[in-house]
């Protein structure tokens, strides 16, 4: 009676078991058409907005500096009103806005556009210029993981982040393929941390490259309204709110610093850091 009973359970575990891998499978198949949908919504809306030769993109990963150089640009490319009530307004991302259903912003040029997409997104044949900005790898996990506990799990762990952080790759990816450029796009490359360090310098490097004449009250709004004193002051222009849930963001402008990484990453994370770093862009 015994051994019938065992058998008994065995057979649920099994029943289970396969319930379980079939609830996976209709995951990834969901996840699969859900961004071939979102994918053709993006075409769609890419028709709407339009190329432009004087299409000024910022393209980085999240978290490396993208809406400093957003306020940076506004700055630098028109009169510098600051009516806006989000800096999507005026800088839009583009792919956020399609995901959302929103209708392309009306702009006059040049336009200020964030992208966060890989570089394979972006054909040979593309109208505008690039400015890529990029960070250390370890601030920006660090940065990174603080959202994501801030906006979707409270309970998330560094370790358990940045195990995944380790395993796709992305950033380490995202980098590799936007300096390597094959396609010979226009792209100035600008370090967060030489911003932090200099930022009127890198902010003359950006006007030689993007040909616009120079306005010395110009640069002077950027350096103002792109310090982290005034952005964090003003943090609603660039992040959200939950209104159902009442709850504001205050991770996504944190504290605008550099070497979080070699902190918070414990001696054998930064040895993995490096190694994957030193395989994937020192040998790109």
């Amino acid at each position: 009676m015994e051994i019938k009973k065992n058998k008994e359970f065995e057979g649920y575990g099994i029943i289970a078991n396969q319930l379980i891998r079939l609830n996976k499978l209709f995951t990834r198949i969901a996840r699969y058409f859900f961004n071939k949908s979102q994918d053709y919504k993006f075409k769609q809306y890419k028709l709407l907005f339009g190329e432009r030769e004087d299409d000024i993109y910022i393209a980085s990963y999240p978290k490396s500096g993208t809406t400093v150089m957003q306020m940076i640009l506004y700055h630098l490319t028109s009169e510098g009103r600051m009516d806006f009530k989000h800096i999507y307004e005026v800088s839009p991302w583009i792919r956020n806005a399609s995901f959302i259903g929103e209708k392309p912003v009306k702009m006059s040029a040049p336009r200020v556009i964030k992208t966060h997409d890989n570089y394979s997104f972006f054909d040979k044949m593309i109208k505008g210029r690039f400015i890529y900005i990029y960070r250390n790898g370890m601030d920006v996990a660090v940065s990174h993981f603080h959202q994501q506990k801030n906006y979707n799990n409270q309970n998330l762990t560094f370790e358990k982040y940045l195990n995944q952080f380790f395993k796709q790759k992305k950033w380490f990816k995202h980098v590799r393929d936007w300096t390597r450029n094959r396609n010979k796009l226009a792209i100035i490359y600008v370090k967060y941390e030489d911003l932090l360090e200099n930022k009127e310098k890198e902010i003359k490097r950006i006007i030689d490259f993007l040909g616009i004449s120079f306005n010395q009250k110009a640069v002077n709004r950027a350096l103002k309204f792109s310090s982290f004193e005034w952005m964090k002051k003003n943090e609603t222009l660039f992040g959200e709110k939950n209104k159902v849930q009442k709850k504001t963001y205050d991770q996504f402008i944190r504290n605008g610093k550099s070497g979080e990484g070699k902190i918070m990453f414990d001696e054998e994370q930064q040895i993995r850091f490096q190694n994957i770093y030193n395989k994937i862009i020192e040998k790109k």
